[in-house]
């Protein structure tokens, strides 16, 4: 695991999980661990799911 950013939509009517993770591989045991499968199953009782595995192609950060 890397990181996790939730983002609401402006109307509050969806939400985005963005989460980092080192490999696919690892993602593939995080979602195989009965922990989260608990969790899991806790946030589909309340929202449906639309997961898809992208890659990092470019990440800009300001300067500060």
């Amino acid at each position: 695991f890397v990181s996790a950013s939730i983002h609401r939509s402006m109307d509050g009517v969806k939400v985005i999980n963005y989460a980092q993770w080192q490999s696919e591989a690892d993602f593939a045991a995080m979602r195989e661990n009965p922990q989260a499968q608990r969790h899991m199953q806790s946030v589909a009782a309340l929202a449906r799911f639309e997961p898809i595995v992208c890659e990092v192609v470019e990440s800009i950060s300001a300067n500060r």
